[in-house]
């Protein structure tokens, strides 16, 4: 194998974590992997597969691609948890998180090794999300509704926020973090927020793009929307606020508008997406209802076990 030097000309090493949680389109793994044994340059990495679903495709995985190291997981485990043993395990330099239906182009690797040449002032360096599925107008929505802000353009550049699936991390900051900090959330609000407040430096870097490749059903989508809904809601405020948790709760009434207005004012500057905003439009407002309804649950009744459900 021909290793990836960087500057000093010392070794490069990738270990690349993914929670594997899919339960639809769950094949697309397979994808995943077969890019990421064909990256451009021949680097040297690792794969930590962890895996909650534990089915035949994760027999595929063994057979198919017997250097990932698949660290098997609970039905119940919620995906940041997963992430975080899955991390503890790296021994790259660099700790790359992506997601199960994510599928990297051949210069992934290549390009975050260009990026943290030109920032080593970076801890962390995150790029933007492509939308891979684009048969329907429901896949345009689904993606649209989640990764709109993080499709191409994005602003290359410090940010204290990064996408969540294409992102990369220097090995040595997780020694610094509490694990309580990994597994409490997604590292978007949890790590990343952090890592700002704390001085490390974020950058954002257009040309660090990945593909994201999951088909959704309308049902599953819906509730997916709704349980994240409910997780974020739910984790705001303590349990004993119930008056700040009603006010927020009535609040959600006018949540939906206010995301339809805030998307398609954002969305219009982007020509990667604006010709497909039409055909998009009417899941969109049906998301947002939903994203609504999610919110006021959770700030009416907690979170419960909403984490454990996000895939």
């Amino acid at each position: 194998m021909t290793d990836t030097h960087n500057e000093h000309n010392q070794i490069v090493t990738y270990s690349i974590v993914i929670g594997r949680v899919s339960t639809e389109d769950d094949d697309r793994i397979l994808e995943t992997l077969e890019s990421l044994h064909h990256q451009e340059e021949n680097p040297s990495l690792e794969i930590l597969l962890a895996d909650r679903i534990s089915d035949h495709v994760s027999q595929r995985v063994k057979s198919d691609y017997p250097s990932t190291k698949i660290i098997k997981c609970s039905p119940d485990t919620d995906l940041p948890t997963m992430r975080t043993r899955a991390a503890n395990q790296a021994s790259g330099d660099f700790v790359l998180v992506t997601e199960d239906h994510c599928v990297p182009p051949r210069d992934w690797l290549k390009q975050f090794t260009r990026a943290f040449s030109e920032h080593p002032e970076a801890s962390a360096i995150g790029g933007s999300v492509v939308n891979g599925v684009t048969d329907t107008g429901l896949d345009w929505a689904t993606f649209l509704c989640e990764y709109a802000p993080m499709s191409p353009p994005i602003e290359s550049g410090p940010t204290p926020n990064l996408a969540g699936m294409n992102v990369a991390y220097r090995r040595e900051i997780f020694k610094e973090v509490d694990e309580q900090v990994l597994t409490s959330g997604f590292w978007e609000t949890t790590l990343h927020p952090l890592l700002h407040e704390w001085g490390h430096i974020l950058i954002a870097d257009d040309n660090v793009r990945i593909y994201h490749c999951k088909k959704f059903s309308l049902g599953l989508f819906l509730r997916q929307r709704f349980v994240y809904s409910r997780y974020y809601a739910g984790i705001r405020f303590a349990p004993e606020q119930k008056a700040k948790r009603l006010i927020y709760a009535m609040a959600s009434v006018v949540l939906p508008p206010l995301l339809t207005f805030r998307f398609f004012q954002n969305a219009r500057h982007k020509a990667s997406v604006r010709s497909h905003l039409a055909e998009a439009a009417p899941y969109l407002v049906l998301f947002y209802l939903v994203w609504g309804v999610g919110e006021a649950w959770g700030y009416l009744f907690g979170p419960r076990d909403a984490l454990q459900e996000i895939e």
